[in-house]
């Protein structure tokens, strides 16, 4: 059985035994929340079938927010003389799966 989902504006599989979702940072949650997927795309159960939009209840509490390993970005144009180094370290907030039926 699997359900994806839409949160926050971006799309995640969610799988009957997964245990932890990463998803994009959003502020305002503290450890401990409860967060409901209200919109669900499509839904699968275990007999095979399929339903787009179907019904799942999936129930995540927040685990904490952290931060990605640092990528670096590096630009150059040869001959040019132009070289231009910038880094990029991007938020994420971790999800425990606390209940998930289709």
């Amino acid at each position: 059985m699997f359900a994806i989902v839409e949160f926050r504006g971006e799309q995640y599989r969610i799988d009957e035994d997964a245990k932890q979702l990463r998803v994009a940072y959003f502020d305002g949650a503290k450890d401990g929340d409860s967060v409901k997927f209200d919109k669900v795309l499509l839904a699968a159960g275990s007999d095979g079938k399929v339903a787009v939009g179907g019904k799942a209840n999936i129930v995540a509490t927040v685990a904490g927010h952290d931060r990605d390993s640092k990528i670096i970005v590096f630009k150059k144009k040869r001959r040019k003389r132009y070289r231009t180094t910038n880094g990029h370290i991007q938020n994420f907030t971790t999800l425990n799966i606390s209940s998930f039926s289709v």
